[in-house]
């Protein structure tokens, strides 16, 4: 990926002030300066995972439980791994159910009262013109463990 000179020297800059009070392997060295190389901030990660206050958890901490889940899961069967994920993080790896028609109606109905339920208060908090503005800014924007190929 190309990237400016001026963003690259920042973030060159961030990555050596970071190596010098944060302990690491040499294989997460080596991940932490390709993601760098490949024009991020060590304070991002490719999973979007975020603290509560919405701050993106740091590159290095993120890969370093991803190493761990691979290592737990390395030593379950696939019913042991489907579960313990299940558990854990609520991820399913069965295809969903084929839904009729009017399920899909009612979810569809259920989908926009809530949204317009979120809306009211947000309105009535005078909120409505910043979440419109969000709106507008985000609404292409792929999200968290969100499959495109299933809108």
């Amino acid at each position: 990926m190309k990237i400016n000179k001026e963003k690259e020297k920042s973030l060159q800059r961030e990555l050596k002030e970071y190596e010098k009070v944060t302990p690491m392997t040499e294989e997460e060295r080596i991940a932490l300066h390709e993601w760098v190389r490949d024009g991020n901030s060590i304070h991002e990660n490719g999973s979007m995972v975020c603290y509560e206050g919405g701050r993106p958890v740091d590159f290095l901490d993120v890969y370093r439980e991803e190493v761990e889940l691979r290592k737990k899961l390395s030593s379950m069967t696939e019913e042991e791994r489907k579960r313990y994920l299940y558990m854990e993080y609520g991820i399913e790896n069965e295809p969903p159910k084929k839904l009729t028609y009017e399920e899909l109606q009612e979810r569809s109905r259920r989908l926009y009262r809530t949204c317009m339920l979120y809306w009211e208060v947000l309105a009535r908090n005078g909120l409505g013109e910043e979440a419109d503005e969000h709106l507008r800014l985000h609404i292409g924007e792929e999200m968290p463990f969100e499959d495109p190929a299933s809108w």
